[in-house]
Formats: C-alpha cells, sequence, structure tokens
C-alpha cells in the first residue's frame, strides 16, 4: 500500500514539471470536478447610471453579463451609442445588465476607470462574466455589431438555474406604475384612515341624516335648479 501511494507520488511530482501550470490546472478540474454557481442573477432592461460601488456589486453577481459602458457626456461617440446600447438592454434584460459610468467629469468613477480598468477613450465597453472580463469594444459600434457580442456571451448561460432574489441597482427603476399601485378592494380606506360608524339618529345642522351627508356627493346649486327644472319644479 505504502509502496504505491510513493510511487504514485513520485509520477505526480514527475508529471507537474513535465507540465505547464496551465495545463495542471486543467487535469486536476477534469479530476475533481469544477463547479460553477447553482443560480443566476436576471439582467435589468434599462441602462443603469452606476456608481463605484454599483459596478463592484454587479460585479459580484453570477451567471449574469455585466456591461460596464464608460461614457462621456460631452463625447460624440457616446451620444451615438446611447440609444443602440437602450436596445440590448430591452433586448438582452434577462442576462444582461448595462452600468453607465460617467467618465467625462472629475469623480470616483473617473478614477476608477482609469486607475482599475486603464480607460483611454470613450465610449469603451466592458464585458463581465462570473467577474472575469470576457470582452471589450471601443468606439460607437453598430447595432449589429453589439448584438452579435451580447449574443455570443449570454448563450452560454443557462436560463434554467434558480433566479436569484433581491433588488440591485437598477432593478427598482423597472417596477412600473401598476407594480407601484397598491390594489384595493371597493370600499377600502387608504392606510392610517379609519372609518367612523355615525349614529342613525344623527342630524346635521340643515336636520338631514349625517349617514346620508358620507354616502352623497354635494350638488352644487347651479346643479340643483337645473334639476328643477327638469323635473318640472319651479
Amino acid at each position: 500500500m505504502w509502496r504505491k501511494a510513493i510511487i504514485s507520488g513520485i509520477g505526480l511530482t514527475s508529471l507537474i514539471t513535465l507540465v505547464s501550470c496551465d495545463q495542471v490546472e486543467s487535469l486536476v478540474s477534469e479530476v475533481v470536478g469544477e463547479v460553477g454557481p447553482s443560480e443566476r442573477r436576471a439582467g435589468i432592461k434599462k441602462v443603469h447610471s452606476a456608481s463605484v460601488e454599483d459596478v463592484k456589486t454587479w460585479l459580484a453577481e453570477p451567471n449574469v453579463l455585466v456591461v460596464l459602458e464608460f461614457h462621456s457626456a460631452t463625447s460624440a461617440g457616446s451620444l451615438a451609442l446611447s440609444p443602440r446600447l437602450d436596445a440590448m438592454a430591452e433586448r438582452y434584460a434577462d442576462t444582461a445588465a448595462i452600468m453607465r459610468v460617467e467618465v467625462g467629469k472629475p469623480g470616483d468613477e473617473a478614477t476608477m476607470a482609469m486607475n482599475e480598468y486603464n480607460v483611454d477613450e470613450t465610449p469603451t465597453l466592458k464585458f463581465f462574466l462570473n467577474g472575469e472580463e470576457v470582452d471589450e469594444l471601443k468606439g460607437a459600434k453598430s447595432e449589429s455589431e453589439l448584438d452579435e457580442i451580447f449574443a455570443r456571451h449570454t448563450s452560454g448561460i443557462d436560463t434554467a438555474l434558480t433566479l436569484r432574489e433581491g433588488e440591485l441597482p437598477g432593478t427598482r427603476s423597472q417596477r412600473t406604475v401598476e407594480d407601484m399601485m397598491v390594489r384595493r378592494k371597493k370600499g377600502d380606506l387608504p392606510s392610517g384612515i379609519t372609518r367612523v360608524k355615525v349614529p342613525e339618529d344623527a342630524r346635521t345642522l340643515e336636520g338631514k341624516s349625517a349617514a346620508n351627508v358620507l354616502t352623497q356627493p354635494a350638488v352644487p346649486k347651479e346643479m340643483q335648479q337645473v334639476n328643477k327644472v327638469k323635473s318640472g319644479g319651479g
């Protein structure tokens, strides 16, 4: 038993000295089995104006194509690219999230772009998947060129994976007005308002039933005169 273990160890050492680090990593992955993320994060259907923290948050998410658009509001190329990226955001909303990083003015975002991503022109697009940069584009690319690269990098995302829950920067703005409206049943009162029960024999100053005042809308005097004429009154 010990003899076999020693021989196997010597053989493995000899093998490692003969192959490159990449080959060793490949061999280990084949033997051990590399397990990827078991969840995925849905993308967003609008280009999100991102802060430094927003970028870091999204880059940590699994199985979603994160696209950093290094943008300048004074760059003709950036302005030309904007509507094309809007189209990509709509088209790949389930698998991609586009972060617009404004670098045309001093700030944390411009510093990050220069120091961490070596951005030297706008627009520049950097594509990330599971935290690793997988592609880069510079200049105002056409919609067909963008579509090709988005399709290539999202095609490998398994949309059958469990979706991660919870809101991220940019996801809250996707809620429609209908989503944000609280649906109430007929007769329900808004939060904080309570219904007061009026005694049946209660009367207003004019001698009318108080219950009727709560259930019947007031009729303007002008309308009262019109109603009298219609009904044949004086």
